[in-house]
């Protein structure tokens, strides 16, 4: 096993020259691609709908908008994906932070059929883009595998399967013995698997798009940071949009801006990529399909291969995930990658090139917050999003319901969506609890204990 040592940016592993760095590897991807670019805001404009935020929510609002007559603007103070959507794993499941046992818990069969469908239409909607528009971002088929860990990670692969069953979902259990013959690993007690799952680059595809929208009209400004609304009208450092209707889409948002940042914290997690794996090395672990796994530990460790055959690996810690601030160290990565060699001891000898760290917006119970806050019809606001198809249907939601084409089966996610719904602790704890405290507790209530089955919310006219 390597050991490792750490001080600053990278790190070095003992008794080898190399340093893993500190440095996004989907950035590194966008060299082999030609990408048109948008300069900052430097005017002041007028539009029938803005749209604040440039990654897969933002992007799918504003491709709502296609055809649809209506002028828009699409502001990012990034490049378009260049934030969580651009550090993520790409990871295209419904499951993301609640497994489907959770929400079958929370909200029966009804409900919780009705909240998986959220991401699958959000994964159709990407699948749909890339291959309408031959987006080229390493869009790959790759069927999910959850593993369990110990006794308490078998109980929970066959709680997670006969939720499956019950909810008529196809998959395939795997006893300890049996996922040997598709996951050549050590240390796992069980797994369930699934398809139509996609592993993608999210920056790719989220720049992909933006010539999509280009293409079609829609105004795209990136390094532009929006600086406050007032009314109709957004403001930045070197101009202003002003607009008829505005789509929020940001993360990191700060009570200064509005006050609904207060539902929002953001978890801290790591990833890394490797070297290329030979082919030998490939079918070391996978010896026949490939697929995106995750883990039953709380904080759980994720991979999947990439196109070009690098093993791409995330997790974190259980002491970082909720600070307060930015954890940028190394440290928790190399315990990542030492668990990792652990299961797969064939890849002892692997070398990971690069990791970075990410910060994912989440609210107190794990669902996206899309809400019109009280008095300002013209202002929509996407929050809190875990998973790229569940903000990939967020950003579509917002967007319809600006455009008076969302239908009456949509609105059966208002319950879902609201910033109103039953929470297990109110915001206003934070004062007393601190917010890293607050969240973790709700977090950890919203996933192994609260039910909502009794907790339906009216829907209150002007929330969407």
């Amino acid at each position: 096993m390597v050991g490792w040592r750490s001080f600053r940016p990278g790190i070095r592993a003992v008794g080898q020259d190399r340093i893993m760095i500190l440095q996004d590897w989907w950035y590194t991807t966008l060299l082999s691609h030609r990408y048109s670019n948008c300069p900052p805001l430097t005017e002041d404009l007028r539009c029938d709908v803005l749209i604040i935020g440039g990654g897969m929510s933002g992007v799918m609002a504003a491709a709502e908008f296609i055809g649809q007559g209506r002028s828009v603007v699409l502001l990012e103070r990034n490049v378009l994906g260049g934030s969580s959507t651009g550090r993520s794993a790409g990871f295209l499941t419904p499951d993301s932070e609640l497994e489907l046992s959770q929400l079958l818990r929370r909200y029966g069969v009804s409900g919780a059929r009705e909240l998986w469908e959220v991401p699958v239409r959000g994964i159709e909607m990407i699948v749909a883009n890339v291959r309408k528009h031959g987006i080229d971002c390493d869009l790959i088929r790759q069927d999910s595998l959850f593993v369990g860990i110990g006794r308490s990670g078998r109980e929970d692969i066959a709680e997670e399967m006969k939720s499956r069953t019950a909810l008529g979902f196809p998959s395939t259990h795997y006893t300890a013995e049996q996922l040997k013959t598709v996951l050549h690993a050590e240390g796992y007690t069980g797994a369930v698997r699934y398809s139509d799952t996609y592993g993608i680059n999210a920056l790719q595809y989220a720049q992909g798009m933006k010539q999509v929208l280009l293409d079609n009209g829609i105004r795209v400004f990136e390094s532009t940071e929006v600086r406050d609304i007032k009314d109709h009208t957004a403001r930045t450092h070197a101009g202003s949009v002003t607009a008829e209707a505005i789509i929020v889409a940001i993360d990191k948002m700060t009570p200064a801006f509005n006050a609904l940042a207060n539902e929002v914290f953001h978890a801290q997690t790591f990833l890394s990529i490797s070297e290329p794996l030979r082919d030998a090395e490939v079918r070391a672990v996978f010896p026949g399909d490939h697929f995106q796994c995750w883990d039953s530990t709380l904080v759980y460790s994720y991979f999947r291969l990439t196109g070009d055959q690098r093993m791409l690996l995330g997790g974190g810690s259980a002491l970082t995930t909720f600070m307060r601030h930015a954890y940028t160290s190394p440290r928790v990565i190399a315990g990542v990658i030492a668990g990792f060699q652990a299961h797969f001891p064939t890849l002892r000898r692997l070398r990971f090139i690069q990791y970075w760290p990410g910060l994912i917006d989440s609210t107190r119970d794990l669902l996206p917050v899309v809400v019109r806050p009280p008095g300002c019809d013209h202002l929509h606001f996407i929050l809190g999003v875990v998973g790229l198809p569940w903000a990939s249907f967020s950003g579509s939601f917002a967007a319809r319901n600006v455009l008076g084409t969302a239908t009456k089966d949509d609105h059966r996610y208002y319950q879902y969506f609201s910033d109103r719904r039953h929470f297990f602790l109110r915001a206003g704890l934070e004062r007393i609890l601190g917010k890293p405290l607050l969240f973790s507790v709700n977090n950890a209530w919203a996933k192994y204990y609260q039910v909502d089955r009794n907790n339906r919310l009216p829907e209150r006219s002007g929330d969407f």
